[in-house]
């Protein structure tokens, strides 16, 4: 299924499957290739992905550059 912006008659990108599992928590990767998580479920982690996408959508430029690929780990 394409994306938004995507053309359909072009061939789509190769996906890989953004769940993951670690110690028994599911986690899911964003596209700047940030963890988030955990969640006890995978079906929590996908619930999530709905949550997320909300919050990058009204989310301000400093919040969002937390999700970047350059983002620091809090301490």
């Amino acid at each position: 299924m394409p994306r938004t912006g995507e053309h359909s008659e072009q061939q789509p990108a190769i996906r890989s499957d953004r769940f993951f599992k670690l110690h028994n928590f599911w986690f899911f990767a964003t596209r700047e290739g940030a963890a988030v998580g955990p969640f006890d479920s995978k079906e929590g982690a996908v619930q999530a992905v709905s949550d997320y996408v909300e919050f990058v959508q009204k989310a301000g430029p400093e919040a969002l550059d937390f999700f970047t690929s350059e983002a620091r780990y809090a301490v």
